[in-house]
């Protein structure tokens, strides 16, 4: 499996259950409409709010031994410090651990 597929497969989890979710192409684009705009840098793969209580979420997806860049983990630290839920998942599960707040960027740095 991709990581867009993933992506698309968690979005469409989190959907399901009611939440609401949007995936995010981070990605630089060079258009005469857009150029040097764009989202901030760390920007994650999906980003959404609980549908229990509105809380909002950010959601970087990996696959295989990927791992996050330094300014990922930057923006989900600083979501975490501001009580955002966040984290990187390398699966479904994960995701949802993320949007139920049992997991967020501060696991990923106690495993290193």
């Amino acid at each position: 499996m991709s990581e867009l597929e993933l992506q698309k497969q968690i979005k469409q989890e989190l959907r399901r259950l009611g939440h609401k979710c949007w995936q995010v192409d981070s990605g630089k684009k060079l258009t005469h409409k857009t150029r040097g705009q764009g989202l901030e840098k760390g920007f994650p793969d999906l980003f959404g709010a609980r549908s229990t209580d509105g809380k909002l979420f950010f959601v970087e997806v990996k696959i295989g031994k990927g791992k996050p860049s330094e300014d990922q983990i930057k923006f989900l630290n600083a979501a975490d410090e501001n009580g955002v839920l966040n984290g990187v998942a390398w699966s479904l599960e994960q995701a949802l651990e993320i949007v139920e707040g049992r997991r967020t960027i501060k696991d990923l740095e106690e495993n290193k």
